[in-house]
Order: C-alpha cells, then structure tokens, then sequence
C-alpha cells in the first residue's frame, strides 16, 4: 500500500463529510455574497441575479465534473485499489471543488466596487 493510498483511508470519513457539507456552506456563502453585492453597488452596475445563479451552477458542474475525475484517478491509480475506489471521486474531491467553485464565483462578485461618488 502506497503513501497515497494510507492517506486516502485513514482520512476518508473526514474529507467525506467535508464533501458533503461543504457545497450547502458555499451554496449559503454565495447567497450572503450576492447580498452584499446587491446592497453595496448601485443597480446600473449590479450583476444580475439570473446571470449570478447560472455562473454558480454553470461554473459549479464544471468544477465538480473535474473534481470528480480528479477523485477517482487519484484513488484508483494502483492495482491494489478496492473496487470501490471510484467513490472517493464522487464523495470526496468532486463536491469539495464544486464547493469551491461556487465560493469563488460569489467571492469574485462580492469583489465589483461601488461606483465612485462624484
């Protein structure tokens, strides 16, 4: 068994339930950053909210497709991988990029300043 592969079980409940829980905590994060966005900059200049929701899904099932390919390439790399090593994709690396994903995309709108007051 290789360093990877000690890794890997010993800290899969861990990073499963971070997997888990982290796409309902950016999921909550990117609606409290479009609030912040939507009370700081005037509404000419506002990203609209149709627009914000598809990013976050858009960006969101893109990120977590690669993650999800990342996850099971990692963890069934060996011969000596279990057959259900393709999981660790699914529960694991896939949620956690598309959580951050979605944290990014609202970070990124949160970050559009105010128009500068004459």
């Amino acid at each position: 068994m290789n360093a990877l592969e000690t890794v890997i079980i010993k800290l899969f409940p861990v990073l499963m339930f971070l997997g888990l829980t982290s796409p309902l905590v950016a999921l909550l994060s990117a609606v409290l950053f479009y609030k912040h966005h939507r009370d700081r900059v005037d509404p000419e200049r506002r990203v609209p909210a149709i627009a914000y929701v598809l990013a976050v899904i858009v960006c969101g099932i893109i990120f977590g497709y690669f993650g999800l390919v990342l996850g099971i390439r990692l963890a069934c790399n060996s011969p000596t991988s279990s057959n259900l090593c393709g999981l660790w994709g699914f529960f694991v690396t896939g949620p956690l990029l598309m959580a951050l994903a979605i944290f990014l995309v609202g970070l990124l709108v949160s970050l559009v300043r105010p128009a500068p007051k004459p």
